[in-house]
């Protein structure tokens, strides 16, 4: 739990410093970064309608599940974006936290 605290008391620094904001190499990682978390939420609504399409599928919480865990690793990517700008690693943290619980 003290790990916890410290984590959201810390400052960091933005990601970008990393790149030395050098423009190629952000831009590069923000926009591979938002296509990829477009790519999986995309994958959640498909899944979704194709269950409530068929009735019959015998384990549909399966699917739910895993589209549960596919959104977490959006969102970790949309995480990415943001802390280019903002320091905010706790809740990215969290949310990886929560994709390997999912997965």
């Amino acid at each position: 739990m003290e790990s916890l605290k410290e984590l959201f008391t810390e400052e960091f620094m933005p990601h970008g410093h990393c790149f030395f904001w050098k423009p190629g190499i952000l831009w590069t990682s923000v926009l591979s970064d938002t296509l990829i978390a477009l790519a999986y939420f995309s994958i959640p609504i498909a899944l979704i309608y194709f269950i409530r399409r068929r009735k019959d599928l015998p384990f549909n919480w399966i699917f739910i599940l895993f589209s549960l865990f596919i959104l977490l690793c959006g969102l970790s990517h949309i995480m990415s974006v943001l802390t280019m700008w903002q320091p905010i690693y706790a809740i990215e943290v969290i949310i990886k936290a929560l994709t390997a619980l999912a997965s």
